[in-house]
């Protein structure tokens, strides 16, 4: 199953989590066009800063999968796919990284065993296994001291 982040069929909400929650200065937003939504701002290490994310709460129940493939367009750095199901009760999430290729649009393949459970940058031992028929929420986040701005366009993720 192939979800468009653009399209108002497969997400309920978009929610923007900075690290200003915790006293940083990083900013970020989005914005959407028809193929795709754009997120992007200023990472900031100030104040003990030093992340930005979004997350998308999914509208669309998925079907059992093994695999996860993500279409994006870049700007050369790294970021987190961050995926929540109801399995992990205290805001962790079950992470796995990649790296965008500036100014082109990347395919980004993932198994479940390439996620790991994380809370506030540590990763959890022992957590139930990501099953991903049961992700409600996908997220992307950038950190590990990336300061300056950041701009990268999400098109697509499937479940297969």
């Amino acid at each position: 199953m192939e979800l468009q982040f653009a399209d108002s069929h497969h997400i309920k909400s978009i929610n923007i989590n900075n690290d200003t929650v915790m006293g940083g200065l990083s900013s970020s937003h989005v914005s959407k066009s028809k193929q795709s939504v754009d997120f992007s701002g200023l990472v900031s290490l100030d104040n003990n800063g030093g992340f930005a994310s979004v997350e998308f709460v999914l509208l669309t129940e998925l079907e059992q999968a093994s695999v996860c493939k993500l279409i994006v367009k870049g700007d050369g750095k790294r970021y987190q796919l961050r995926f929540k199901t109801a399995d992990l009760q205290y805001g962790e999430a079950y992470i796995a990284e990649f790296t965008t290729q500036k100014d082109q649009i990347s395919e980004h393949v993932f198994k479940v065993d390439d996620f790991r459970i994380g809370f506030r940058g540590r990763t959890v031992h022992n957590g139930p296994a990501l099953n991903l028929a049961k992700v409600e929420k996908v997220g992307i986040l950038i950190a590990d001291k990336q300061q300056g701005q950041f701009d990268i366009s999400l098109h697509s993720i499937s479940f297969q």
